[in-house]
């Protein structure tokens, strides 16, 4: 998890014969400074009830950037792993797109190896629709984004990309961190952001935020802890913050075939968006 930038940029700068030269001469030292360096950050991300002021900062300014964009179209390249019998573990892809006209329109369209789901939400109710069964369902639900997205975690409904609405709209994902701390820099898709790494009593995840005024999350790791192979979920996130959406993007007509099925977990929720 550890990665330190500061000996890759040294090294960038050095001509071709003394790259090779000091691959030669001095590999020892070199696995020395990486060992020092990864012992650090394991050290730095042990429990202790403390994330760091520059990656507090960093969140700031990516919640910042959510309370500004009322309007966007996200993309994104998701891997997430299913554990079998015998420690045997499988990836699966998925690819996920969401539109948000805040507050009160949502529409995600999931497709990949295990679900194709399609969700509409249109400032009064929820529509689910699985579009490998053909088959559809709709609840009440509140009357904004950050209230539904509150009472959709409380029932346990799984949604992709959940998490970054979360904070967008609802609260604070350091709620339960224990440790948390900007790794370095890095780049997503030749974007250039701040590398962050957390730790929750049985979560280890990582967050990569762009850089400058712009802080949108560009990629997102999970690792649950003290399971069998350490599964991951991995969401490598593309963004429109201007994007051209047409309203009947958030009205659902099903299609002729396609069966109306009860809507088992209660959404209605009071209380105002906060």
């Amino acid at each position: 998890m550890a990665r330190m930038f500061t000996d890759r940029q040294w090294f960038g700068i050095l001509a071709p014969g003394m790259l090779l030269a000091l691959a030669v001469v001095a590999p020892a030292s070199a696995q020395e400074a990486a060992d020092t360096d990864a012992a650090a950050t394991t050290q730095a991300m042990q429990p202790a009830g403390v994330v760091t002021p520059e990656a507090q900062a960093v969140l700031d300014r990516m919640k910042a950037t959510f309370k500004n964009v009322k309007r966007y179209e996200l993309s994104a390249d998701i891997t997430r792993d299913e554990l079998l019998s015998f420690g045997y573990k499988l990836q699966h892809n998925e690819s996920a797109k969401l539109w948000v006209d805040a507050p009160k329109h949502l529409r995600l369209e999931v497709n990949g190896d295990i679900k194709n789901r399609t969700y509409i939400y249109d400032g009064s109710q929820l529509t689910m629709v699985a579009n490998d069964q053909n088959v559809y369902a709709t609840t009440p639900a509140p009357g904004t984004l950050g209230e539904l997205v509150r009472v959709l975690l409380d029932a346990g409904v799984e949604m992709p990309l959940i998490d970054m609405l979360y904070e967008g709209y609802a609260g604070n994902l350091t709620e339960n961190v224990r440790a948390g701390l900007v790794v370095g820099d890095s780049q997503v898709d030749g974007v250039p952001t701040d590398h962050l790494a957390f730790r929750q009593p049985d979560v280890d995840w990582q967050l990569w935020v762009e850089k400058g005024n712009q802080a949108v999350p560009r990629k997102l790791l999970i690792t649950t802890r003290y399971a069998v192979g350490d599964p991951q979920y991995q969401a490598v996130m593309h963004w429109n913050l201007n994007p051209s959406i047409d309203a009947k993007a958030f009205a659902y007509v099903p299609s002729a075939g396609v069966t109306k099925i009860p809507f088992h977990t209660s959404l209605a929720a009071s209380g105002g968006d906060k």
